[in-house]
């Protein structure tokens, strides 16, 4: 059922039934305005089946990319064990590396709109979703998602607006979750379905796959071929063109990147007009070298395999949460030094690791506020004219963990601070060696303190300042 060149292929799913009927339309541009597609669907055996897709006035239908949310989802909630209340919970770092989308603020924005489309979408399929427990095809209306909800919402108009520390919890509908529980599943080479360069491309290839997975199935001999009436291509993978010549120009687009990675061996056009079939002929060699797109940062992943957490776990920890693994590793770091002071070291590293990444939120927005605080109170003190008498200071809350930081020998207490790996990423971030040493001189000698250097470096890794500007913030 996989696709060739399995072995080196990035595993991912697909259910049968969306890789199939192409729920969602391929364009991304759609005329203004337009709330309903209507298209039939050949199912087998001149059996034909119908599929409306309904929109809401000024949000509009499903198209093109949301198509990537589609197969994110479902991906997710195939990792995540399938749940029977179909929830996944994420973030929307993780929804765009997953597929292969860069995570700048305009993808942020194409999310939430995209969220919104398929969310407000609705699915009519008259006899084609095929139930794989009864073993027939059923008539079906549903919404992908039932239930959308999320945090961090940027305060403008009144959409999503999501950004990179955004969680989103979305359910599922349980037409879809059901068939994915049942099984109806093929598999997807995520690598060369990141490395697809359009919507259109990408669609084709879920498409095609369908076909290529039930030849497999059935045992047919290669090298495998699937014919059909270049209508029925164009219509299946959301060609709105109605002319023979758009049709197959349309059509060419799309095999274009498939021949080039090698998927498709030939694709052949036989006839005319609208009576053209097309005969595509799959390669049974391996696809072309493929970048690993959404594969998790190696260095996150190697600073917690470090702490104890399984590889597997690990990369999926750094998918979801991205940088937001840093100030967690950067806690259990502390915990783990204060522990051993103590005498009670901590047992099993792993899951007390795995225990804080699970509330990577609560802690990157902890180190977010600790980093402003300390801004504001750096910026307050130059601006006294003097230094408050001891005998009128107010005093301020205890931190325990700063105290017993700053208690330590300078060295010692700078290298849990700024641990090697750290300071490798500040350095990404364009901090040079000569204002490491610097940093480092500065804080031996006691010129900045504890919450200096932590507020330096959550303005850089969690705010994104500049290092410069950072550097020039500090006392």
């Amino acid at each position: 059922m996989d696709s060739p060149g399995d072995q080196d292929t990035m595993r991912g799913h697909d259910e049968w039934n969306a890789a199939t009927l192409n729920l969602i339309p391929a364009q991304e541009r759609l005329p203004e305005g337009l709330l309903r597609l209507e298209r039939p669907i050949l199912i087998r055996d001149g059996v034909e089946g119908k599929l409306v897709c309904i929109g809401v006035p000024g949000i509009g239908l499903a198209r093109g990319s949301d198509n990537d949310i589609l197969v994110a989802l479902i991906n997710m909630y195939i990792d995540l064990g399938c749940p029977s209340d179909g929830v996944v919970s994420t973030t929307a770092y993780a929804l765009l590396k997953l597929v292969g989308l860069d995570t700048s603020g305009y993808y942020y924005d194409a999310l939430a709109q995209g969220l919104e489309r398929v969310f407000n979408t609705t699915f009519n399929i008259s006899e084609a979703w095929y139930d794989p427990v009864e073993k027939r095809y059923t008539t079906e209306s549903f919404r992908i998602i039932d239930n959308l909800t999320r945090t961090h919402r940027k305060p403008r108009g009144s959409g999503m607006n999501l950004d990179s520390r955004s969680v989103l919890k979305i359910r599922l509908n349980d037409v879809l979750t059901s068939s994915i529980r049942a099984g109806y599943i093929k598999s997807l080479d995520l690598g060369l379905y990141q490395v697809l360069p359009s919507v259109g491309a990408r669609q084709m290839y879920r498409m095609l796959d369908g076909y290529l997975a039930e030849a497999k199935l059935n045992g047919e001999s290669m090298p495998y071929v699937k014919s059909m009436e270049m209508v029925k291509a164009a219509q299946d993978s959301g060609v709105l063109a109605s002319r023979p010549d758009n049709m197959r120009r349309a059509l060419e687009r799309m095999h274009a990147p498939l021949l080039k990675h090698n998927y498709l061996a030939k694709v052949d056009f036989v006839g005319r007009g609208l009576k053209t079939r097309v005969h595509y002929t799959f390669s049974h060699g391996m696809p072309a070298a493929l970048p690993s797109a959404a594969s998790a940062d190696p260095e996150l992943v190697a600073l917690l395999t470090a702490r104890g957490v399984h590889a597997g776990r690990a990369s999926s920890f750094v998918l979801l949460l991205g940088d937001q693994v840093l100030p967690v590793v950067e806690k259990f770091d502390r915990q783990l030094k204060l522990n051993e002071q103590k005498g009670s070291p901590i047992n099993n590293k792993g899951a007390y690791m795995a225990r804080l990444l699970d509330e990577a939120a609560s802690i990157a927005r902890e180190a977010e506020t600790t980093a402003v605080v300390a801004k504001k109170a750096n910026k307050a003190a130059t601006a006294r004219p003097a230094p408050v008498p001891a005998s009128a200071a107010v005093p301020e809350p205890e931190v325990d963990e700063d105290e017993r930081l700053a208690a330590l020998d300078p060295e010692a207490a700078y290298d849990i601070l700024l641990p090697g790996f750290m300071l490798k990423m500040l350095q990404a971030r364009g901090m040079a060696i000569e204002d490491a040493d610097m940093l480092r001189a500065r804080f031996v000698a006691r010129q900045i303190t504890v919450k200096d250097l932590r507020a330096f470096k959550n303005a850089v890794l969690l705010q994104g300042e500049a290092v410069q500007t950072a550097l020039q913030n500090l006392p």
